[in-house]
């Protein structure tokens, strides 16, 4: 069956259903089979689930990352860190700099909209030493790519501008680096620490990645405020013609302040449900992984798809709500993609599900169905004799 299995996935005989897999071997059995695929994205059902497996598979592969999904109804309401962001855009730089990475999310991180990731990866800036760097311009460009503007560089996502000296941090290092420039001239790049502000190494070049999923240049703020203006109009209209003036004052209220934040910041901080009204094109997480050299696992398809029904559910029937007492516009109610789609796009990728139990169902047609005879390994329960024992056994047969 595994040889099977290896053959199928090398001729994209897929998607393959695998049932019989325990818990403590899909991990192993995802290391083994995705050997070949620099880069593999495993999806789970839930939060909790998604970081039992990414603790698992850490044993098998340093380089996984874990990506969260965000709460597209509350996140722009709650006070949140960009602890969120920080953590995706660390797998986001990854798959730009094309290095093999292994992601483990949940169903439901699949499911909101990102530009595509030759639309970030076009919006980053190095920095190398000797080139030509105009302050004034790079400063509103890296407002547009999501840093903040500070008197000081203390945390990731910020930038600070002293004189000459440019001091940013980006969201995913380990520190901050300080570009001096002599003119408009870079003189020299060096990274420091946040705190003492001491210098620790110099380099020759630096790579500055988005510090946000949404880059907002004037362009694309200038064409999304004004396609949003035309749909508060139209939907103020109606909650007046149906007699419901409080909902369309809230409305009014919200578009205006929602104008004020961008016109001020020029960020793309709080848009995360209003994407459309910005971007022509948007994608899946998925999207991100239809290359050939990608292998996407799915763990309990079922339950996955179960999940992804769920969120799409509780979404549209939250913004059914909120749209009729003026909370939200009209193109905010279809920003998420729905389970039926994300299954679909798996369908035709390469792809894997694994199932604990036999004739679980899978939410898309599969090319063929194998069933693995696994078992586990008794625990030592922390009894040293039993290790003793074994390690003296397995030595003596051979084993060092």
């Amino acid at each position: 069956e595994y040889d099977q299995i290896v053959s199928d996935l090398a001729g994209q005989r897929t998607p393959i259903h695998i049932d019989g897999c325990i818990d403590s071997q899909k991990c192993h059995l995802i290391s083994s089979i995705g050997e070949p695929y620099p880069f593999k994205l495993i999806v789970t059902y839930n939060e909790i689930k998604a970081k039992e497996i990414y603790e698992d598979y850490r044993f098998f592969d340093r380089n996984v990352y874990y990506y969260p999904a965000k709460d597209i109804i509350f996140y722009n309401a709650d006070i949140h860190s960009n602890l969120i962001v920080s953590q995706r855009m660390a797998v986001i730089r990854r798959m730009m700099d094309g290095c093999p990475v292994t992601v483990v999310t949940t169903i439901d991180g699949l499911s909101d909209r990102l530009l595509p990731l030759e639309e970030l990866q076009k919006n980053r800036c190095v920095f190398k030493v000797g080139d030509i760097l105009p302050l004034e311009a790079l400063s509103r460009k890296l407002t547009a790519l999501g840093f903040e503007r500070v008197s000081q560089v203390e945390g990731p996502g910020q930038f600070a501008v002293r004189g000459g000296i440019l001091d940013i941090y980006n969201l995913a290092d380990e520190c901050p680096y300080r570009v001096e420039l002599w003119g408009d001239e870079i003189d020299s790049i060096r990274s420091f620490d946040a705190e003492s502000q001491r210098s620790i190494e110099q380099v020759d070049e630096v790579t500055i990645d988005p510090a946000a999923e949404y880059i907002m240049s004037v362009s694309v703020r200038d064409r999304g405020l004004k396609l949003i203006d035309q749909d508060m109009k139209q939907q103020v209209q109606r909650l007046k013609d149906a007699g419901n003036y409080e909902a369309a004052a809230r409305l009014k209220q919200a578009v205006a302040e929602l104008k004020d934040n961008l016109e001020l910041s020029s960020a793309a901080s709080g848009i995360d449900s209003l994407v459309q009204y910005f971007y022509d094109h948007t994608v899946s997480f998925l999207d991100y992984f239809t290359e050939k050299d990608s292998l996407i696992i799915l763990d309990e398809p079922a339950r996955v798809a179960e999940k992804g029904e769920a969120v799409t559910a509780e979404y549209r029937e939250s913004m059914m709500g909120r749209l009729e007492k003026g909370y939200v516009l009209n193109g905010q109610t279809g920003i998420l993609f729905s389970g039926q789609e994300i299954a679909a796009r798996i369908s035709r990728e390469n792809a894997i599900g694994l199932c604990t139990l036999e004739n679980a169902k899978a939410p898309f047609t599969v090319s063929g169905t194998f069933n693995l005879t696994v078992r586990s390994v008794s625990p030592y329960n922390n009894s040293f004799e039993l290790l003793v024992k074994d390690l003296q056994r397995w030595k003596k047969d051979g084993y060092r």
